[in-house]
């Protein structure tokens, strides 16, 4: 058999793709990174990184290493393994595969025998091999399994994350036969430090969702109870640290403003379309998402309560959003549940600003909008809705102040604050 140029070829350079690739590299293999954006793959090669888990440096050191970014499909030809990482988003609240089928599509039409092809992007059971497969089928009439090898393995990035990362976080393998597996754990034990089999594709598509599907829930159940606790005069932040010192049986979740993130807020609606399909709604899924979806306009009602107890209406109210990333420490802001509530606050006639230091500009569904300077007065707000705290954020600045403060997040350090 001929043998491949590259060790392995990474198709969709985000969040998922960039740091595997770079992993890879930095584990000896021989990379090169496929995306359809052109001004991404200019950026790559300049070894600018678009994402803040990897560092300018790293990039640089993995693009003198050999590594490039194309946007040329029939490279794909040229290396042994092939992952697809693509976005899997929702659109009309469905699950959108476009561009795994596109991707799928590109692996057809160079597949070469020999060749591993591995599904990391967030899916629902079955995927793999009623999609994936299939749509390859449909450029390529090389058998799966045999000429060539395929397997699922769920993406557990998790952006900002100092202790866990690509390499130390435990990663769930799956092949669709014992030859596809073997090949696929070979090569994930060369960037992996431990391996996880599955019996099977489907198996390992589930994992991920059962994954966020138990956070969705468990915060959807926190923040119920924030509710609850705010009518009867009960302090939810207490009451969660209380709890938290039970060394068994309980695991704390904290109340917020909504869920963010590609993982959280789309996962359990891949679960959901899945099941519909067989006819079996997951209604204690279904549920903790009409909660956490309903949370930026409890925040928001909870803002024009708070200003109204100041004496002050919400329309032609200043308010500052403190923080719009989805997460602490990342600039992230997919499905950021602090685009819903600018949008609110303005059509209620607000007047909104915000700050984030690692989001210079900001795009809600209706709005877009430029950061304030991080120097900038806060005394002119009428009040500081506090979405997202970063490490670098500046407390005594907020606090010294005198401005009014909303707080989504249960900060310990701000004074003057009415909490969720």
């Amino acid at each position: 058999m001929e043998k491949f140029k590259y060790d392995l070829a990474v198709i969709g350079l985000g969040y998922v793709g960039l740091p595997l690739a770079v992993e890879s590299v930095s584990s000896g293999l021989k990379v090169i990174g496929y995306d359809i954006s052109e001004e991404k793959n200019n950026q790559i090669n300049s070894s600018i990184s678009p994402i803040e888990d990897i560092t300018d440096g790293n990039l640089k050191s993995a693009i003198e290493a050999g590594f490039f970014a194309s946007n040329d499909e029939t490279l794909l030809a040229d290396a042994e393994y092939i992952i697809i990482s693509v976005p899997t988003p929702l659109t009309d609240y469905q699950p959108d595969l476009t561009y795994v089928k596109s991707a799928a599509s590109s692996v057809g039409r160079n597949l070469r025998s020999g060749q591993v092809v591995i599904l990391e992007s967030t899916t629902y059971p079955g995927t793999t091999e009623e999609v994936l497969i299939p749509e390859i089928a449909k450029h390529s009439n090389k058998k799966p399994g045999e000429e060539y090898y395929v397997g699922y393995s769920p993406e557990r990035i998790d952006p900002g994350n100092k202790k866990w990362n690509f390499k130390n976080t435990p990663k769930i393998i799956s092949g669709i036969n014992k030859e596809s597996l073997k090949k696929i754990e070979s090569f994930y034990k060369l960037i992996i430090n431990e391996v996880v089999v599955v019996s099977s594709t489907k198996e390992a598509e589930m994992v991920k969702l059962l994954e966020n599907t138990y956070r969705h829930v468990n915060i959807a159940l926190i923040n119920e109870l924030a509710i609850l606790c705010n009518m009867l005069d009960v302090d939810i932040w207490e009451v969660v640290d209380a709890a938290g010192t039970k060394p068994f049986g309980f695991e704390s979740f904290h109340p917020g403003a909504g869920v963010g993130g590609h993982c959280i807020p789309v996962d359990p609606q891949y679960l959901s379309f899945k099941t519909r399909q067989i006819g079996q709604p997951v209604r204690f899924v279904e549920l903790a998402q009409e909660i956490n979806n309903s949370m930026p306009s409890y925040v928001c009602d909870r803002v024009s309560q708070f200003l109204n107890n100041l004496g002050k209406p919400i329309k032609d109210s200043s308010i500052l959003v403190y923080g719009v990333a989805y997460k602490p420490d990342i600039g992230d802001t997919r499905e950021t549940p602090a685009s819903e509530i600018i949008d609110i606050l303005i059509e209620k006639g607000a007047v909104v600003d915000y700050f984030d230091s690692y989001v210079p500009e900001f795009s809600t569904s209706n709005n877009k909008m430029v950061s304030i300077g991080k120097d900038e007065s806060l005394s002119q707000y009428d009040m500081i809705l506090i979405h997202t705290l970063h490490s670098d954020s500046d407390i005594e600045h907020i606090n010294e102040s005198g401005t009014p403060v909303f707080d989504t997040t249960g900060s310990k350090k701000l004074i003057n604050t009415t909490k969720i």
